[in-house]
């Protein structure tokens, strides 16, 4: 794998180098121009359902059809193909919605037919950190996810060998996130090969603390987890308590997002940002676009 992936946008690269206080300058700016939307109940489902369905195991996408890797002929060669052969793929890790075949499909459906609208999704375990909530809601209302550091954990997560064109398109997608690398291992359920360091997205935000501990995301199951889990309702109904007050809940948080995100971003930001903690480890790598 090479040291960082080709990020020649200098767009994008402004954005990943700007400084976390301007970013979230940035972002209140970014939201001043969305218009208001009107609640509908099936907003309230989908921010619940968040990371959404995923095959049980790894597979591969392929032109929007989806192909379970145990019925792939071909095993193991499969990843040697997409690892080392048919040009350049990096390996990024989706502890989140990156992992579901739709939103591969919405993320990479205007790319033309061919290796483009190909990924290989490979299941397992990430070792020594957990998945838990970032401490910012989307914009269709969910609690998304971000890695912590737990010692001694191995939490489910996925692999995507993506192209470089397709990595690029997953950067701009991950507006609140720092890029980075980490050195951990991370073994691929169905075959018995994994990696010691992978590409991931880290919430800019940080992740919520409930008690002043880190919240897991109930959705993603982990061994040895030493972290409380809370499901999408609870940590939705716990940020709208903070910003909104005692008596707001998880539906209200939603249609404050669609009423006047603008002003919500300062409660939030006054309120569940205040909840929040960095990752730090030693294991991390922050990337660090060229200066100029």
């Amino acid at each position: 794998m090479p040291e960082w992936p080709p990020i020649s946008e200098p767009e994008l690269l402004e954005r990943l180098a700007l400084p976390d206080a301007e970013f979230k300058e940035w972002v209140a700016e970014l939201a001043s121009n969305l218009p208001a939307r009107e609640f509908e109940p099936g907003m309230m489902e989908r921010a619940l359902g968040y990371p959404w369905e995923r095959p049980a195991g790894s597979y591969e996408w392929r032109d929007g059809m989806v192909r379970p890797f145990a019925e792939l002929d071909e095993g193991e060669e499969v990843i040697e193909r997409y690892a080392s052969g048919g040009g350049p793929r990096l390996p990024l890790l989706a502890i989140g919605s990156n992992a579901a075949p739709a939103v591969l499909e919405r993320k990479f459906g205007h790319f033309p037919p061919g290796e483009e609208r190909a990924v290989l999704a490979l299941s397992g375990h990430l070792h020594e950190f957990d998945v838990g909530a970032a401490a910012q809601p989307t914009v269709y209302g969910s609690m998304p996810a971000t890695l912590f550091e737990s010692t001694g954990t191995a939490v489910a997560a996925t692999v995507l060998w993506v192209t470089p064109a397709q990595f690029t398109q997953l950067t701009w997608s991950e507006l609140t996130y720092h890029l980075g690398r980490l050195d951990t291992r991370f073994e691929i359920a169905d075959a018995e090969i994994g990696f010691d360091d992978v590409l991931v997205f880290v919430s800019r935000f940080g992740t919520l603390q409930v008690e002043g501990e880190p919240a897991a995301l109930a959705a993603v199951s982990a061994r040895d987890r030493s972290a409380r889990a809370f499901t999408q309702r609870e940590l939705l109904d716990h940020a709208a308590a903070l910003a909104l007050g005692p008596e707001a809940d998880a539906e209200t948080l939603l249609r404050a997002i669609c009423d006047d995100l603008p002003g919500l971003l300062p409660k939030i930001a006054a309120t569940v940002h205040r909840q929040a903690a960095p990752l730090r480890s030693e294991r991390w790598v922050p990337f660090e676009p060229p200066a100029g």
